[in-house]
């Protein structure tokens, strides 16, 4: 654990602590898949009540939401969505999660403020505190060199629907580490440093054991490859190795 999430965890631990003596919900910035691991991990936080959001369905970035329903009420995380938009779709570029989030932090927001960045084709919508949503919708007008606009809309729109694109994948085994290399399509060297990098995730908890067995329904995403569902053993081949079946997250 960093430094800097030591600080992180005794933050959101006063957030649960704040919670308790006023029986109020309590909320954090978003926190990276790593921030919530740590803040899992931590003794203290088994102590406390807590939930975390991130918005919408297979979120990777959260918030926490310290307190309980069952005495405050239903949560209601001030996370707002925004759709952006190209002006003109005929001069469009392609951008990606990167350039968005770029043009964003470029408004002067912290990481903080904002959560999953979605992308689809010339669209995107990005989750932001609510807080932060009427500076980005007011400021937001260019991203690279596409003009753009901004709005706040509802989460529930069809294009935040999750969509997978089905994978089969030739393994050992159905060891974590084999999975993962011949997902991202590197060798297990490769894929051990990955390990050592903390990149690994399993159901949003950094993969420490990279033995373990992955289970059908199972959720994994690796730093900078994506993140997918494991959907168990397909066949066993002639030579004894595994054809798997994946969803990849697109």
């Amino acid at each position: 654990m960093t430094p800097t999430n030591d600080v992180m965890i005794r933050h959101l631990l006063d957030l649960c602590r704040k919670s308790e003596k006023t029986g109020s919900w309590q909320y954090s910035g978003f926190l990276s898949l790593a921030e919530q691991d740590d803040f899992l991990r931590s003794k203290e936080s088994a102590g406390f009540s807590f939930l975390l959001s991130g918005g919408y369905e297979n979120a990777e970035r959260k918030i926490l939401a310290a307190g309980n329903e069952t005495e405050m009420g239903p949560l209601d995380p001030p996370v707002s969505v925004i759709a952006v938009k190209p002006k003109s779709e005929k001069y469009a570029e392609e951008l990606t999660h990167r350039d968005y989030l770029g043009a964003v932090l470029g408004l002067g927001i912290e990481r903080s403020l904002i959560g999953d960045i979605l992308v689809r084709e010339h669209r995107a919508w990005l989750f932001c505190l609510s807080s932060a949503a009427d500076m980005i919708v007011s400021s937001l007008d260019q991203v690279r060199r596409t003009t753009v606009t901004a709005e706040i809309t509802a989460a529930d729109v069809p294009e935040l629907q999750p969509r997978y694109a089905p994978l089969r994948v030739n393994v050992s085994s159905e060891r974590l580490d084999a999975v993962i290399a011949a997902f991202a399509n590197l060798s297990r060297g490769q894929t051990d440093k990955l390990f050592a990098a903390e990149k690994v995730f399993v159901n949003g908890r950094m993969a420490t054991d990279r033995s373990a067995r992955l289970k059908e329904g199972d959720t994994f995403s690796v730093r900078g490859f994506g993140k997918a569902v494991y959907d168990g053993i397909d066949y066993e081949t002639k030579k004894s190795r595994y054809m798997v079946r994946i969803r990849k997250l697109i």
